[in-house]
Protein backbone atom coordinates (compact mmCIF):
# COMPACT_ATOMS: atom_id res chain seq x y z
CA UNK A 1 0.00 0.00 0.00
CA UNK A 2 1.33 3.42 -0.94
CA UNK A 3 1.65 5.77 2.02
CA UNK A 4 -0.14 9.01 1.12
CA UNK A 5 0.76 10.88 4.31
CA UNK A 6 2.31 14.30 3.70
CA UNK A 7 4.57 14.12 6.76
CA UNK A 8 6.86 11.08 6.94
CA UNK A 9 9.20 9.90 9.74
CA UNK A 10 12.67 11.38 9.52
CA UNK A 11 15.52 8.95 8.85
CA UNK A 12 17.79 10.26 11.60
CA UNK A 13 21.49 9.52 11.00
CA UNK A 14 22.17 9.55 14.75
CA UNK A 15 19.84 6.57 15.30
CA UNK A 16 21.77 3.72 13.74
CA UNK A 17 19.94 0.47 13.01
CA UNK A 18 19.79 -2.10 15.83
CA UNK A 19 19.07 -5.83 15.69
CA UNK A 20 16.43 -5.40 18.41
CA UNK A 21 14.59 -2.34 19.71
CA UNK A 22 12.92 -2.37 23.13
CA UNK A 23 10.21 0.25 23.56
CA UNK A 24 9.76 1.04 27.26
CA UNK A 25 6.66 2.76 28.58
CA UNK A 26 7.79 3.74 32.11
CA UNK A 27 11.08 5.50 32.82
CA UNK A 28 11.88 3.49 36.01
CA UNK A 29 12.25 0.36 33.86
CA UNK A 30 14.98 1.70 31.58
CA UNK A 31 18.06 1.46 33.83
CA UNK A 32 17.20 -1.98 35.30
CA UNK A 33 16.71 -3.30 31.76
CA UNK A 34 20.08 -1.89 30.68
CA UNK A 35 21.64 -3.60 33.73
CA UNK A 36 19.94 -6.94 33.01
CA UNK A 37 21.24 -6.91 29.44
CA UNK A 38 24.67 -5.73 30.60
CA UNK A 39 24.80 -3.42 27.60
CA UNK A 40 28.31 -2.44 26.56
CA UNK A 41 29.54 0.53 24.54
CA UNK A 42 26.35 2.46 25.31
CA UNK A 43 25.58 5.55 23.26
CA UNK A 44 22.83 7.80 24.56
CA UNK A 45 20.77 10.01 22.27
CA UNK A 46 17.67 12.13 22.71
CA UNK A 47 14.59 11.55 20.59
CA UNK A 48 11.86 14.09 21.31
CA UNK A 49 10.96 13.57 25.02
CA UNK A 50 12.61 10.14 25.22
CA UNK A 51 16.13 8.79 25.54
CA UNK A 52 17.66 6.14 23.28
CA UNK A 53 20.34 3.86 24.72
CA UNK A 54 22.13 1.85 22.06
CA UNK A 55 24.61 -0.80 23.11
CA UNK A 56 25.91 -4.32 22.60
CA UNK A 57 24.52 -7.43 24.31
CA UNK A 58 26.27 -10.72 23.46
CA UNK A 59 27.46 -9.21 20.13
CA UNK A 60 23.88 -8.15 19.40
CA UNK A 61 23.08 -4.49 18.81
CA UNK A 62 20.17 -3.44 21.03
CA UNK A 63 18.42 -0.09 21.42
CA UNK A 64 16.30 0.71 24.46
CA UNK A 65 14.07 3.76 24.22
CA UNK A 66 11.64 5.42 26.60
CA UNK A 67 9.65 6.62 28.33
CA UNK A 68 6.62 6.61 26.04
CA UNK A 69 3.18 6.86 27.59
CA UNK A 70 -0.02 6.93 25.55
CA UNK A 71 -0.75 5.75 22.02
CA UNK A 72 -0.04 8.98 20.07
CA UNK A 73 3.43 9.51 21.53
CA UNK A 74 4.35 5.81 21.58
CA UNK A 75 3.57 5.43 17.88
CA UNK A 76 5.46 8.62 17.08
CA UNK A 77 8.60 7.13 18.63
CA UNK A 78 7.87 3.73 17.05
CA UNK A 79 7.62 5.29 13.60
CA UNK A 80 10.95 7.08 14.08
CA UNK A 81 12.70 3.88 15.16
CA UNK A 82 11.25 2.03 12.17
CA UNK A 83 12.57 4.80 9.92
CA UNK A 84 15.98 4.28 11.56
CA UNK A 85 15.93 0.70 10.26
CA UNK A 86 14.44 -1.26 13.15
CA UNK A 87 12.70 -4.52 12.22
CA UNK A 88 12.21 -6.39 15.52
CA UNK A 89 10.54 -4.60 18.40
CA UNK A 90 9.48 -5.51 21.94
CA UNK A 91 7.18 -3.23 23.90
CA UNK A 92 7.47 -3.44 27.69
CA UNK A 93 4.82 -1.79 29.83
CA UNK A 94 2.48 -1.99 32.80
CA UNK A 95 -1.22 -2.80 32.82
CA UNK A 96 -4.26 -3.14 35.05
CA UNK A 97 -5.90 -6.53 35.56
CA UNK A 98 -9.50 -7.08 34.43
CA UNK A 99 -9.55 -10.76 35.39
CA UNK A 100 -9.67 -12.46 38.79
CA UNK A 101 -7.23 -14.98 37.37
CA UNK A 102 -4.57 -12.31 36.77
CA UNK A 103 -2.82 -10.96 39.88
CA UNK A 104 -0.55 -8.03 40.56
CA UNK A 105 2.96 -8.96 39.47
CA UNK A 106 1.78 -11.46 36.83
CA UNK A 107 2.82 -10.98 33.23
CA UNK A 108 0.57 -10.81 30.18
CA UNK A 109 1.63 -11.48 26.60
CA UNK A 110 -1.15 -9.91 24.50
CA UNK A 111 -2.25 -11.89 21.47
CA UNK A 112 -4.75 -9.17 20.51
CA UNK A 113 -5.65 -5.66 21.65
CA UNK A 114 -9.05 -3.98 21.54
CA UNK A 115 -8.79 -0.51 19.98
CA UNK A 116 -10.31 2.11 22.25
CA UNK A 117 -7.76 4.79 21.36
CA UNK A 118 -7.76 7.28 18.53
CA UNK A 119 -4.35 6.76 16.98
CA UNK A 120 -5.04 3.41 15.31
CA UNK A 121 -8.00 4.90 13.47
CA UNK A 122 -5.67 7.31 11.69
CA UNK A 123 -4.09 4.38 9.85
CA UNK A 124 -5.65 2.70 6.78
CA UNK A 125 -7.57 -0.54 7.31
CA UNK A 126 -7.69 -0.22 11.10
CA UNK A 127 -10.59 -2.12 12.67
CA UNK A 128 -11.69 -2.70 16.27
CA UNK A 129 -8.84 -4.98 17.23
CA UNK A 130 -5.15 -5.25 16.35
CA UNK A 131 -2.62 -8.03 16.62
CA UNK A 132 1.10 -8.41 17.38
CA UNK A 133 3.53 -10.67 15.58
CA UNK A 134 2.12 -13.96 16.87
CA UNK A 135 5.31 -15.94 16.34
CA UNK A 136 7.39 -13.46 18.31
CA UNK A 137 4.72 -13.27 21.03
CA UNK A 138 4.63 -17.06 21.36
CA UNK A 139 8.42 -17.27 21.73
CA UNK A 140 8.45 -14.66 24.49
CA UNK A 141 5.54 -16.41 26.22
CA UNK A 142 7.36 -19.76 26.23
CA UNK A 143 10.47 -18.19 27.73
CA UNK A 144 8.77 -16.32 30.55
CA UNK A 145 6.48 -19.27 31.28
CA UNK A 146 9.50 -21.11 32.61
CA UNK A 147 10.41 -18.42 35.12
CA UNK A 148 7.26 -16.52 36.13
CA UNK A 149 3.46 -16.49 36.19
CA UNK A 150 2.29 -15.43 32.74
CA UNK A 151 -0.95 -15.29 30.75
CA UNK A 152 -1.78 -14.96 27.07
CA UNK A 153 -4.90 -13.11 26.04
CA UNK A 154 -6.62 -9.97 24.87
CA UNK A 155 -5.96 -6.46 26.15
CA UNK A 156 -8.18 -3.38 26.20
CA UNK A 157 -6.24 -0.31 25.06
CA UNK A 158 -7.64 3.12 25.96
CA UNK A 159 -6.69 6.78 25.82
CA UNK A 160 -8.75 7.58 28.91
CA UNK A 161 -6.77 6.54 31.99
CA UNK A 162 -9.23 8.41 34.20
CA UNK A 163 -12.26 7.17 32.29
CA UNK A 164 -11.99 3.45 32.93
CA UNK A 165 -15.61 3.33 34.10
CA UNK A 166 -17.45 0.30 35.56
CA UNK A 167 -19.49 0.11 32.37
CA UNK A 168 -16.39 -0.06 30.18
CA UNK A 169 -14.63 -2.53 32.46
CA UNK A 170 -17.64 -4.87 32.38
CA UNK A 171 -17.96 -4.42 28.60
CA UNK A 172 -14.37 -5.54 27.97
CA UNK A 173 -14.56 -8.26 30.59
CA UNK A 174 -17.39 -9.77 28.54
CA UNK A 175 -15.01 -9.72 25.58
CA UNK A 176 -12.51 -11.69 27.71
CA UNK A 177 -9.97 -8.87 27.99
CA UNK A 178 -7.39 -9.75 30.65
CA UNK A 179 -6.01 -6.26 31.18
CA UNK A 180 -6.08 -2.60 30.26
CA UNK A 181 -3.32 -0.20 29.21
CA UNK A 182 -2.69 2.65 26.78
CA UNK A 183 -0.27 1.71 23.98
CA UNK A 184 -0.46 -1.84 22.60
CA UNK A 185 -3.29 -1.61 20.07
CA UNK A 186 -1.77 1.41 18.34
CA UNK A 187 1.70 -0.14 18.29
CA UNK A 188 0.29 -3.34 16.80
CA UNK A 189 -1.58 -1.29 14.19
CA UNK A 190 1.56 0.57 13.16
CA UNK A 191 3.63 -2.64 13.16
CA UNK A 192 1.24 -4.23 10.66
CA UNK A 193 1.10 -1.09 8.53
CA UNK A 194 4.89 -0.71 8.40
CA UNK A 195 5.43 -4.48 8.10
CA UNK A 196 7.74 -4.86 11.09
CA UNK A 197 7.63 -7.37 13.93
CA UNK A 198 6.37 -6.23 17.34
CA UNK A 199 5.28 -8.09 20.46
CA UNK A 200 4.41 -6.83 23.93
CA UNK A 201 5.19 -7.97 27.44
CA UNK A 202 3.12 -6.37 30.20
CA UNK A 203 3.39 -6.57 33.99
CA UNK A 204 0.24 -6.17 36.07
CA UNK A 205 0.63 -3.14 38.33
CA UNK A 206 -2.96 -2.76 39.59
CA UNK A 207 -6.36 -4.48 39.69
CA UNK A 208 -9.73 -3.25 38.40
CA UNK A 209 -11.55 -6.56 38.00
CA UNK A 210 -13.90 -6.06 40.96
CA UNK A 211 -14.72 -2.50 39.80
CA UNK A 212 -12.52 -0.91 42.46
CA UNK A 213 -8.88 0.14 42.17
CA UNK A 214 -6.24 -1.88 43.99
CA UNK A 215 -2.75 -0.51 43.33
CA UNK A 216 0.39 -2.59 43.51
CA UNK A 217 3.04 -0.26 42.16
CA UNK A 218 5.17 -0.59 45.32
CA UNK A 219 4.43 -4.24 46.04
CA UNK A 220 7.13 -6.95 46.06
CA UNK A 221 5.01 -8.97 43.60
CA UNK A 222 5.12 -6.15 41.06
CA UNK A 223 8.85 -5.67 41.56
CA UNK A 224 9.44 -9.40 41.03
CA UNK A 225 7.31 -9.36 37.88
CA UNK A 226 9.37 -6.53 36.44
CA UNK A 227 12.69 -8.23 37.19
CA UNK A 228 11.54 -11.56 35.75
CA UNK A 229 10.32 -9.75 32.63
CA UNK A 230 13.73 -8.18 32.09
CA UNK A 231 15.30 -11.63 32.39
CA UNK A 232 12.84 -13.05 29.87
CA UNK A 233 13.55 -10.25 27.39
CA UNK A 234 17.31 -10.85 27.62
CA UNK A 235 16.84 -14.61 27.11
CA UNK A 236 14.53 -14.05 24.15
CA UNK A 237 16.98 -11.73 22.39
CA UNK A 238 19.88 -14.13 22.94
CA UNK A 239 17.91 -17.16 21.71
CA UNK A 240 16.39 -15.34 18.75
CA UNK A 241 19.79 -14.08 17.65
CA UNK A 242 21.15 -17.63 17.59
CA UNK A 243 18.23 -19.06 15.62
Amino acid sequence: MKDKAIIQPISRKSLAKSDFVILVSAEPDIKPLIQELRLKNIEKKRLMMSSVYKGIYKDISVSIIGPMIGAPYATLIFEEMIAAGGQKFIFFGWCGSLSKEVSIGDCIIPNASFIDEGTSKCYPEASDISYPDQDQSEKIYKIIKGIHSVHQGKIWCTDGFYQETPEKVKYYQKKNAMGVEMETSALFTVGKYRQVSIAALLVVSDNLHDLSWQTGFKSPEFEKGRMQSFEAISKYIAEEHLS
